[in-house]
């Protein structure tokens, strides 16, 4: 059994890093939004056994269930790595085989993704990594078993996941994927998805935004 996780804070907390270009019902509006496009591919993936969602906020927990998933409750996110570390745990006492994870804001997620990355992690145990864009971050991690790894998310990351499943000998593969090495946190970010064509919910709501435009302006600015 391959199950996947989705780590939500508060919808209401998300995308700081684009306040100078979406004021906080965007930034919200944006965060569900890629939230449901996320869940949308996720939901259907025929290699995905289960999915859930580890969450303190009600309506991440709402749309969570509207696309089938379980929902794991927390009183708070604190950090993302304590957040899938504590999933993994659940996930181990599940019966799981493996360990999917993977954030809210990579909507551009396809099932061909997801299908790569498991196809890919054969090895148990082993660690399947998707780098971000940058190669700093890491935008998805398939872990077989669940607590192969601690998760180390956060700056540098990549790297990090990289030395912990050296430390303990495990094969670690490196899945580079276009789609899922985008995720929209800066405001460069929402540039590079928007020069992208697709039809995903995101796209439908950055266009009804108009972020085109103020996109052109902050760059004349």
């Amino acid at each position: 059994m391959i199950v996947a996780v989705i780590p939500v804070k508060e919808l209401t907390r998300g995308k700081q890093r684009l306040q100078p270009l979406l004021t906080a019902a965007e930034r919200h509006l944006l965060s569900r939004t890629m939230l449901e496009d996320v869940l949308s591919v996720v939901a259907i993936c025929p290699l995905l056994d289960r999915v859930l969602v580890i969450t303190s906020d009600a309506e991440a927990a709402a749309y969570a269930r509207q696309y089938g998933a379980g929902v794991i409750k927390e009183v708070r996110q604190l950090r993302q790595s304590q957040s899938v570390d504590a999933a993994a745990t659940i996930c181990g006492q599940m019966g799981a085989e493996g360990m999917l994870t993977l954030p809210l804001d990579v909507p551009r997620v396809t099932l061909n993704d997801l299908t790569r990355i498991v196809e890919k992690g054969t090895s148990s145990p082993g660690i399947v990594l998707v780098p971000s864009r940058d190669e700093l971050g890491t935008n998805a991690v398939l872990a077989r078993p669940s607590g192969a790894i601690p998760f180390r998310f956060g700056y540098d990351s990549f790297r990090a996941h990289r030395r912990e499943a050296e430390a303990r000998g495990l094969p670690c593969e490196v899945c580079d994927l276009p789609n899922l090495a985008l995720d929209i946190d800066e405001i460069d970010d929402l540039r590079c998805f928007l020069q992208q064509p697709g039809q995903t919910r995101t796209h439908d709501l950055l266009r009804r935004l108009e972020i085109d435009g103020r996109l052109d302006v902050a760059k004349d600015a």
